[in-house]
């Protein structure tokens, strides 16, 4: 009977070919890939549930790990994420059981901090707008007015994790002012204190763009409401590369209608990737430039991604904790 039974819920990369490389190093192991069982692999409770109760071991993306499905898993000591986010596990039920959870938290730091910083200076510099411009035969420079200097404006970072510390090392060298708000940031070795942290508050009245880099989860979910584009300068530029459920759309909107917000740089909306089409916000093609969640890729990162995922698991297994966990 093998040592270990890992299951491969879902994954949307070419092969996992990687992974089982790691893996079969724990020597006896049955390893069972769900997008070989059905197209797309298992993702919904119930597939999910079918699949996993006697595993080991569970290696997911987009599939429902819910309650449920955690309170029948048999023997499982790990669930590990091709990810940063875990939101599609029930992380609280996983550690009443035991169960650790796993992700990949620094695996496209590079491409996501450079596709921030590619959205801000597009939003600044009003690059995709003045194209749209000049391709439809509407270009004049008063369309474009007015245009502020990069360095006389203050952006500001709601969560001051791993990939906002990077955008702003690379953006000091611009000398624009930063601020952040992260009551869960601790700065021991005062790395940081050319930026100045802020409340909430102060951070959305003072702030000429707004980066979101917080991870989503019941407190963070609809973060950015009405109230809270009310309290912001007027001609704000919201940038969003982290999860698209931290900003209720429909008060994007109203923002965008009433001009508070001049420009919006989106990487993630609520929808599936799939679905991007579904959003209100498809309607301001001008003033809201979407990427179709590819902030993070880089065949680097992709490679970086499966080879950790895969070690979180064998770390656990060999010495007892993975590399990573949340």
């Amino acid at each position: 009977m093998p040592a270990y039974k890992i299951v491969f819920t879902d994954y949307y990369y070419s092969d996992n070919n990687k992974e089982i490389r790691i893996l079969k190093m724990l020597g006896d192991v049955e390893i069972v890939d769900c997008t070989k069982l059905c197209q797309g692999g298992a993702i919904e409770e119930d597939e999910v549930l079918d699949c996993v109760v006697d595993a080991d071991a569970i290696i997911c993306q987009f599939a429902n790990i819910s309650k449920k499905v955690i309170q029948n898993l048999k023997k499982c000591r790990i669930i590990s994420r091709y990810a940063i986010g875990v939101d599609n596990i029930n992380v609280e039920e996983a550690k009443k059981k035991g169960i650790v959870v796993s992700n990949v938290p620094d695996y496209c730091i590079e491409e996501v901090s450079d596709s921030t910083i590619a959205h801000i200076l597009n939003c600044v510099r009003k690059i995709s707008f003045a194209n749209n411009l000049f391709q439809t035969d509407r270009w004049n420079y008063e369309k474009i007015k007015p245009i502020k200097r990069f360095s006389d404006q203050t952006l500001g970072f709601i969560a001051f994790g791993n990939i906002a510390k990077r955008v702003a090392e690379k953006l000091k060298a611009f000398n624009i002012k930063i601020i952040a708000h992260d009551p869960y940031f601790v700065d021991v070795e005062q790395q940081y204190n050319w930026i100045n942290f802020v409340s909430m508050e102060k951070l959305l009245k003072k702030s000429d763009i707004i980066s979101i880099h917080t991870p989503l989860n019941k407190e963070t979910y609809h973060l950015i409401d009405r109230n809270k584009i009310d309290m912001m300068k007027e001609n704000v530029i919201i940038i969003n590369t982290s999860r698209g459920g931290v900003i209720d759309e429909e008060s994007l909107e109203y923002g965008l209608k009433s001009n508070k917000i001049a420009f919006a740089g989106l990487d993630v909306l609520e929808y599936l990737d799939n679905d991007y089409k579904k959003s209100v916000l498809i309607k301001y093609p001008e003033r809201v430039v979407i990427t179709p969640h590819i902030a993070w890729y880089s065949e680097k990162s992709i490679e970086e991604l499966q080879t950790k995922t895969a070690l979180n698991v064998f770390e656990m297994f060999k010495n007892g904790k993975p590399l990573y966990s949340v």
